[in-house]
């Protein structure tokens, strides 16, 4: 609990650095909720404990940074599992096309800190995308792989997926699903 406390503070005082430079432009951020799924391989299992577990909730807070980019923070917990999971992602995203368009896909890198069994850093890659239906709700899928990088031996490399619903605190967002 502490470490999660830690967590939750840091991600306060680096969002709060951020927004000091935003705002006259609050129109760059967005949360989001999610549910997300976590894959270990069969051989990871085994030191793990299991090959799957589910996290509920998730949630996110970024903040578009301009040329196609986004910076996000996500935590994840495991509740009412045998593991205890918790995650917590901060990841830079690249539209691959124009971020104003109803469908936004796009690719990410970051780092994460895991906690299972240990405690460890994990180099985050993947990618995504979201479906804005309306101009401030948007649906959000995202697969990421987690290389495990500095930890102890029980923390092992996963995929982490992930589902949910973003809101975005813009008003000035391009068009809605249903026009063209």
């Amino acid at each position: 609990m502490v470490k999660f406390k830690f967590v939750i503070i840091l991600v306060i005082l680096l969002l709060s650095k951020i927004s000091l430079n935003a705002q006259e432009s609050s129109d760059k951020w967005g949360f989001g909720l999610n549910v997300a799924s976590v894959f270990y391989s069969d051989a990871a299992a085994a030191v793990v404990g299991g090959s799957y577990i589910a996290t509920v909730p998730g949630f996110s807070i970024s903040r578009y940074l301009g040329h196609k980019m986004t910076i996000s923070a996500t935590f994840s917990n495991a509740i009412n599992d045998d593991m205890q999971y918790f995650s917590s992602d901060f990841n830079l995203s690249y539209d691959l096309f124009n971020p104003n368009r109803f469908l936004r896909p796009y690719l990410l890198a970051g780092v994460g800190v895991v906690n299972l069994l240990d405690t460890g850093l994990t180099l985050n890659l993947g990618g995504g995308g979201t479906l804005w239906v309306t101009k401030n709700i948007g649906l959000n899928g995202q697969f990421i792989y987690k290389v495990s990088t500095i930890g102890g031996d029980l923390q092992k490399s996963h995929l982490f997926t992930s589902g949910g619903i973003v809101y975005s605190f813009s008003n000035s967002r391009g068009k809605r699903l249903w026009e063209k």
